[in-house]
C-alpha cells in the first residue's frame, strides 16, 4: 500500500514542479545563478539522473534475488539520518555518477518526457517484483547503507524536495532579476 501512495505523491510534485517552472524559457532554466552552483536545469537533470541510476541498479540486483541481504537496524538508523539531513538542509557531496554527464544545455521538455518515462518505468519495475523481495535491501545507498523499496521511494521522495527548494530559491533569483 505504502508504495502506492508513494507513486501517487512523488509523481504529482513532479508534474507540479514542471507545471510551475513551465513559465520559464530554457535559457531561464539553464542560466547560472552562480557559477559554483547548478542551475534549475542542472539540478533537475541531477535529481533524474540519480532515479535513473537507482531504475539501473534495483533491475540489477533484483535479476539475482537470492544474493538480496535483509534492511540492517544501521541502515534504518542511517535512513533516519538522512531524513534529518534533508530536512535540516546540510548540504552533501552528491556521487560523482549523479553529475559527471551533465549536458550544457538541458531541454527541460525533453528532460521531462525522459522523466516521466523513468517514473513509469521504476513503478513497472516495483509492481513486477515478487513481494518478498521488497523488504530485503535492493538498493546500496551511498549514506544509508542497503534499502528496501518504501527506503527507496521516501528517498526518491526527500531528494526531490531538497532539490525543489534549491530550485525555488534560484527561481526567485531569476525573478528579481
Amino acid at each position: 500500500m505504502f508504495k502506492e501512495n508513494s507513486f501517487k505523491i512523488i509523481n504529482n510534485d513532479l508534474e507540479d514542479l514542471f507545471e510551475k517552472l513551465s513559465l520559464y524559457t530554457n535559457e531561464d532554466l539553464n542560466k547560472k545563478i552562480n557559477k559554483d552552483k547548478w542551475s534549475i536545469a542542472e539540478n533537475l537533470y541531477h535529481v533524474w539522473l540519480s532515479e535513473f541510476i537507482t531504475i539501473k541498479y534495483i533491475k540489477k540486483k533484483t535479476s539475482y534475488p537470492e544474493a538480496l541481504v535483509n534492511v540492517s537496524f544501521v541502515s534504518k538508523f542511517r535512513m533516519k539520518l538522512l531524513e534529518l539531513i534533508f530536512f535540516t538542509g546540510i548540504k552533501m557531496k552528491a556521487p560523482k555518477i549523479t553529475y559527471d554527464s551533465m549536458p550544457k544545455n538541458i531541454e527541460i521538455k525533453k528532460l521531462r518526457e525522459t522523466w516521466v518515462k523513468s517514473r513509469k518505468s521504476l513503478e513497472v519495475l516495483v509492481n513486477s517484483l515478487d513481494e518478498s523481495i521488497l523488504e530485503k535491501g535492493i538498493l546500496r545507498h551511498p549514506t544509508a547503507g542497503r534499502i528496501d523499496i518504501n527506503m527507496t521511494l521516501q528517498f526518491i521522495k526527500l531528494h526531490f524536495h531538497h532539490h525543489r527548494k534549491i530550485i525555488t530559491k534560484l527561481e526567485n533569483k531569476i525573478k528579481s532579476n
